[in-house]
């Protein structure tokens, strides 16, 4: 009886898992698919295809504290680099494109991992996967900090 409970609990947590994968696996598929399909227009309007109105701001520390914050300009870069617009990507946010190598690496690793669920392998654990994100982190506050005080 207790082994059934155990592989009841072990086919909970795969799926579980299968399905976390899946949702970080969408979430980086749509903002690859918005990134390319929204514009900016000037250094600030952002609008969703098909639409002339812009979206409204989004930052909550600029709107409530006057200042910028570490992902300040962050969508607008992930538009312009979608577009082939390195410069204007770089005058927005420079960790941006570290941001977007994060977001397209997303996508084969998650597949990868829901593969190896489906196939009832052990998903990939290693250490150095948390290289990409605690790098983007480090370069989002520091450029951030150094625009903040130059």
């Amino acid at each position: 009886m207790t082994i059934g409970a155990v592989d009841l609990t072990r086919k909970s947590v795969r799926t579980a898992e299968f399905y976390m994968h899946l949702l970080f696996f969408v979430a980086a598929a749509a903002v690859l698919v918005l990134s390319f399909s929204m514009s900016v227009v000037g250094s600030s309007l952002v609008y969703l295809p098909g639409s002339s109105i812009p979206l409204p701001e989004s930052c909550t520390a600029r709107q409530f504290l006057g200042i910028n914050c570490p992902g300040c300009g962050l969508t607008r870069a992930l538009i312009s680099i979608s577009h082939g617009q390195f410069t204007d990507a770089w005058n927005f946010n420079p960790a941006s494109f570290m941001v977007y190598l994060f977001v397209l690496v997303q996508l084969p690793w998650q597949a990868s991992q829901m593969i190896r669920i489906r196939q009832r392998k052990p998903s990939f654990d290693a250490l150095g996967i948390y290289i990409l994100p605690i790098s983007m982190a480090i370069l989002l506050l520091a450029q951030w900090l150094v625009r903040m005080f130059l």
